[in-house]
């Protein structure tokens, strides 16, 4: 007997749609499950521009706060691309089965999810969403150059860093020491 199960509204910012759907777009030549539920979220999602989107609801580069099955630990990452990847222990691909069971969800649902095709299904409920990166069309014509040379997100240097610098220490408590070193590639 199956038991049908109402998946719970979601919203995504046009930008998150776009770069998801292209992505699902270029491998499209091969039907995976992980594909499948991407597509299938992407269709059903309500879309919103990122300046609209509510601030309760998981977006990329978002922190969100979880339980899966309601009795594991808490978790937090922030929710990112998989080529913006760079502390794993601190973030968390939107690639991911549990990342695109995330997306879009407000702080409270609970989203089922497989993280394999014959696996079991696990539930994942929101507890808390936080800072929020602003788009990169937000804002990009005020904003110099990243010395750098990569692409900025639209936020000054000095506001990112200050952002990095609050997740990690929402992250990584001052009771939990951590050595983060941050390298530039050259």
């Amino acid at each position: 007997m199956h038991r049908t199960v109402e998946l719970p509204p979601i919203t995504l910012a046009t930008h998150d749609y776009n770069r998801l759907m292209s992505a699902a777009a270029m491998n499209r030549h091969r039907r995976t499950p992980r594909r499948d539920f991407l597509m299938s979220e992407l269709r059903r999602a309500e879309l919103c521009h990122p300046d609209e989107l509510p601030e309760d609801v998981v977006s990329t580069n978002a922190k969100v706060t979880y339980r899966i099955n309601g009795t594991g630990p808490r978790m937090s990452h922030v929710l990112v691309y998989p080529e913006d990847l760079f502390w794993p222990g601190a973030e968390l691909s939107v690639m991911t089965p549990l990342g695109i069971a995330l997306l879009g969800l407000r702080v409270g649902d609970r989203m089922p999810f497989r993280t394999g095709p014959n696996g079991p299904v696990h539930e994942v409920v929101v507890e808390d969403v936080r800072f929020r990166l602003l788009p990169r069309e937000v804002g990009s014509e005020q904003d110099g150059p990243d010395p750098s040379g990569h692409s900025g997100s639209g936020n000054s240097r000095e506001d990112l860093e200050r952002r990095l610098d609050e997740a990690l220490m929402e992250t990584f408590p001052a009771s939990d020491p951590v050595s983060v070193i941050v390298c530039r590639r050259a």
